[in-house]
């Protein structure tokens, strides 16, 4: 940190904001095509599923079996990214596969609009 550059600025803090604010919109947005996606197979044994993350602009893909899915989706704070592709000012990995990751959202702004956006009963 440069010296005499104040982090606690309202600015910076603002700016904070509201990229949590579209970090988590990303996601919830991914969430919502999984669940669709999920819902289209639910005879399959598996599916591909798009990754969760808050990167905007991310087509990522990984194919999962619906159980492993379900299990992603335990919690409302919890969404399957990519490796590689965690942001960690918002999110702590939670669990580590090979081919996908597991975040759960740290940020109370983040876990609000993941806990409000979450159509699961007891999310």
């Amino acid at each position: 940190m440069r010296e005499g550059v104040n982090d606690d600025r309202p600015e910076r803090k603002s700016e904070e904001r509201r990229f949590v604010a579209r970090a988590a919109s990303a996601e919830i947005n991914g969430r919502r095509v999984n669940e669709a996606i999920e819902r289209g197979t639910e005879s399959a044994r598996e599916a591909v599923f798009v990754c969760e993350c808050g990167n905007l602009g991310c087509t990522e893909t990984v194919e999962l079996t619906i159980a492993e899915y379900e299990l992603v989706r335990s919690s409302f704070d919890r969404f399957l990214v990519i490796p590689g592709h965690e942001i960690e000012s918002v999110e702590d990995v939670v669990e580590r596969h090979d081919r996908y990751l597991v975040v759960a959202k740290r940020d109370g702004q983040a876990v609000a609009m993941a806990a409000v956006t979450d159509d699961r009963d007891g999310g």
